[in-house]
């Protein structure tokens, strides 16, 4: 079991595992890597014996699917390879059902064969599941290697990497997600907040407007950025309140307005409005609540 935050390289790193215990050179040291045919159709996606799950159409992963996708293919005798290899990535995502009838696959699996699971929540898997398994723990990588990678890049300047790299809370796939305008929204939403008024009807109402309200993958990508964005300046004040060390605030091209509003705010004040952030969050993603009024409803809370 790979486990850790997203975009930090557990595809990546169980890719190069699935190469190296195939390789038909023993596995290559080289930087540039081996390019032995078996090595090749894997970094291709045609291995027959390296089989890849991303389940990327379902919300649930169910038993007939991971049958289908997995075990049935995993009991077939190697076609070239010297070992077969199953990687079953967002693990978390297989239902109750389907993790129960896999236990015997893990408890048993068929000579000659490796079954990665990869997972940034293992704690939503069954314990019989996590107890099966030997745990890999990917760790979030240091913000100075996310920041060199992005200076490499022709469209973001020297600050706009700086602020990319504090705000993958570190990871790379994260950084990289990241453009010019993602780095200018969560500016404009955190001055909106800055100044919003406990009787602004009509901007609190606009905010909401202003936010990503439906379902579509990309805008509910967006709105989890806009959790993200919001908890972080509030820790930010958090940090200045406490005069922690500064290295660690994540807005710094917001650090002297966010130091005028860290003067007014108590801390008890700022953690009303982490706590009213954190419901809106579950309302919407757990209780499937209206999303403008519980916007609406943060906004007020937040302009108090």
């Amino acid at each position: 079991m790979f486990s850790g935050p997203d975009g930090i390289g557990k595809k990546l790193v169980a890719n190069e595992f699935a190469k190296l215990i195939n390789c038909q050179t023993g596995g290559s040291l080289e930087s540039d890597g081996c390019d032995c045919s078996s090595c090749s159709k894997i970094d291709k996606g045609i291995h027959p014996d390296v089989i890849y799950v991303p389940f990327e159409a379902f919300k649930i992963i169910k038993l007939e699917q991971l049958r289908e996708g997995v075990e049935d293919r995993l009991f077939l005798k190697s076609f070239e390879g010297k070992c077969k290899v199953v990687i079953v990535d967002e693990a978390e995502r297989m239902s109750n059902g389907a993790q129960n009838a896999f236990l015997k696959t893990l408890e048993e699996p068929p000579p000659n064969s490796v079954i990665i699971l990869i997972t940034s929540n293992p704690d939503s898997l069954l314990p019989t599941i996590r107890s099966r398994c030997q745990l890999i723990r990917f760790n979030a990588l240091p913000e100075e290697l996310i920041f060199n990678e992005l200076k490499k890049r022709d469209d973001l300047s020297l600050e706009e990497a700086h602020i990319c790299s504090k705000l993958s809370n570190g990871s790379l796939g994260r950084a990289f997600m990241m453009d010019s305008d993602l780095i200018e929204w969560r500016k404009e939403l955190i001055q909106f907040l800055m100044h919003l008024k406990p009787h602004s009807a009509i901007r609190i109402i606009g905010l909401a407007e202003y936010m990503p309200l439906t379902s579509t993958p990309e805008d509910m990508e967006r709105m989890t950025l806009a959790f993200e964005f919001i908890s972080l300046w509030l820790r930010d004040l958090m940090l200045i309140k406490t005069d922690s060390d500064k290295k660690g605030i994540t807005n710094i091209d917001l650090i002297e307005s966010s130091n005028q509003i860290a003067e007014k705010w108590d801390l008890d004040k700022i953690l009303d409005k982490m706590g009213a952030l954190e419901k809106t969050w579950n309302d919407i993603y757990h209780l499937n609540a209206n999303k403008q009024l519980s916007f609406e409803n943060l906004f007020i809370r937040m302009a108090s």
